[in-house]
């Protein structure tokens, strides 16, 4: 995108340019926001915990982003004691960033669950076999993987082990805000959701 377009956009067509990024992102896994940062709370002190995650849905119809992740991971006990979270996306390439506070719901079974299983790749569920917790100690360098699986995929069958420890993350969007990195000054808007899914602010922001 040149430098004309993004700084001239009109204040309306910002959150739909956005929302187009994050759904080329889903399924280009070369695209600056495939691989984002998640931010939760930690349960215990309250201190912020961040992570790259990789985007695995963006439906922009119902303010939806969504990652997969372990369901034996910290970030799952931290959701559900304090389920705001925040995203990071930066694009140096389009020298876009996006900031997005979000609701986050874990979804351990359910139709949610069942089709975010059934579209995760067998090279991706290998992760999901992992002997031991992640992020407990470990005696050195460990992949937590099983020793077969070291240098190979899961048939379909052994993949199906992973899935009573597979979780699917989805938040809804409460609000973005979107910034364009430019030598003669950035520009910056920002965007409010309500409860009934309808845009309740837009405005331009200072940078």
């Amino acid at each position: 995108m040149s430098e004309h377009t993004e700084s001239h956009r009109e204040l309306s067509e910002i959150p739909g340019a956005a929302w187009a990024m994050l759904r080329r992102a889903v399924k280009d896994r070369k695209h600056a926001f495939r691989t984002p940062v998640l931010c939760t709370v930690d349960a215990d002190d309250g201190s912020p915990r961040a992570r790259t995650v990789v985007l695995r849905h963006a439906d922009p119809e119902g303010l939806v982003l969504r990652c997969h992740t372990d369901r034996r991971a910290g970030k799952i006990e931290q959701i559900g004691r304090e389920p705001m979270v925040a995203w990071l996306f930066y694009d140096a390439k389009a020298r876009v960033q996006l900031r997005i506070r979000a609701r986050a719901r874990v979804h351990l079974e359910g139709e949610v669950f069942e089709e975010a299983w059934a579209r995760t790749a067998l090279m991706s569920r290998r992760c999901y076999l992992a002997p031991s917790v992640p992020g407990v100690s470990a005696e050195g360098p460990s992949a937590n993987l099983p020793e077969d699986l070291l240098e190979c995929e899961p048939d379909f069958e052994r993949s199906e082990e992973g899935r009573v420890n597979f979780a699917a993350i989805e938040t809804r969007v409460i609000e973005m805000d979107w910034l364009y990195l430019r030598h003669s000054g950035h520009v910056r808007a920002g965007f409010v959701w309500g409860e009934d899914g309808k845009m309740s602010r837009a405005e331009w922001r200072e940078p």
